[in-house]
């Protein structure tokens, strides 16, 4: 890790922030303490003490001014850990705006709709439109949340992010990851994002706070008009009345952002990924983004040995707390 990853920032201006530059020193530091297995080691770098995707589309200097940015007055942003239903809250959002339109291509969706920051550099919003809305995966820890902007996020079952996180890992660097190596990691801490419980944990703390909306993936799937008013509501008073004066659109946005249906009109489309790791004139290939959308995969697809480490885990970080009841139930006890 480079020097220049621990030297303040010239945007800290209160208290709060300047014991969150803090935060980051400490993680930093800790982290540099942490192993990741031989196999993954390559695929990671650690920026502020985050450990982020090393890829070549993931320049660090993107990575350095996501953290740095400072959201203006009414800016919307979408801040959930990776493979929790992040990029399908995008869509969502994009079909609420856009009263049920035909859905946009990822790419044009995460560069120039609803900009996915660290990857297409905040460059990519002085393009926006109000309301501007954008994407990070970061913490609350490292971008704090401001009273001026609006906060969208959502969490899903650690079951599901973990299976769901690992096979879209392997497809993006295209190497064979074993699930016990990923999972070390995952648990560890020291796979892209960090920690999940943490991450989640950071934003729950935060959940009564009027310019925060938290979602959960199984209630998107099971109750979704309900869910997708909620959402509209937060965005603006006339969204939701849109949505509720004229119910063919609510139903364009349900039909819209079902998951078969993303899966057939929408293609990720990503970099392959040359064998050095280096960026020379990538190629692009289509990568398998939207592999299941179900609730309850992660236990179908994981031992029981790799279930139990998983909620030895998740006991250790939630305990105490309503997640515990909510993911653990009598296995807490």
């Amino acid at each position: 890790m480079s020097k220049r990853d621990f030297l303040p920032t010239l945007n800290i201006v209160t208290h709060g922030e300047l014991k969150n530059l803090l935060f980051k020193i400490l993680i930093g530091f800790l982290h540099s303490f942490s192993t990741c297995t031989m196999e993954t080691c390559k695929w990671t770098q650690y920026v502020r003490g985050i450990p982020m995707p090393k890829l070549p589309f993931f320049p660090e200097k993107n990575i350095t001014d996501a953290i740095d940015y400072i959201p203006k007055d009414g800016d919307v942003i979408i801040c959930s850990y990776p493979k929790t239903g992040t990029s399908w809250l995008q869509f969502i959002v994009q079909q609420i705006l856009s009263k049920g339109q035909s859905l946009p291509q990822f790419s044009d969706l995460v560069t120039k709709i609803i900009p996915f920051i660290e990857k297409a550099g905040i460059d990519a919003l002085d393009a926006l439109t109000e309301p501007r809305i954008y994407k990070h995966c970061f913490s609350q820890k490292v971008i704090p949340i401001r009273d001026n902007a609006k906060y969208l996020y959502i969490y899903r079952n650690p079951e599901d992010v973990l299976i769901s996180y690992y096979h879209f890992s392997a497809d993006i660097i295209q190497e064979k990851l074993t699930i016990d190596d990923f999972m070390d990691d995952f648990l560890k801490g020291v796979w892209w994002y960090g920690d999940y419980c943490d991450h989640v944990m950071s934003f729950l703390s935060q959940s009564e706070r009027d310019n925060v909306l938290v979602l959960t993936y199984e209630s998107l799937i099971s109750n979704r008009k309900e869910e997708v008013l909620r959402l509209a509501k937060f965005l603006g008073e006339e969204y939701y009345k849109c949505l509720k004066g004229d119910e063919a659109i609510l139903d364009k946005i349900i039909e819209h952002t079902e998951f078969d249906y993303m899966k057939k009109n929408v293609a990720f489309i990503a970099p392959e990924i040359p064998k050095n790791n280096e960026s020379s004139e990538l190629k692009e290939r289509k990568v398998n983004f939207f592999r299941k959308g179900t609730v309850g995969d992660g236990k179908k697809s994981l031992t029981e040995t790799q279930l139990k480490k998983l909620r030895e885990h998740v006991a250790s970080k939630i305990k105490g707390t309503h997640l515990a009841d909510k993911w653990l139930g009598n296995e807490q006890n």
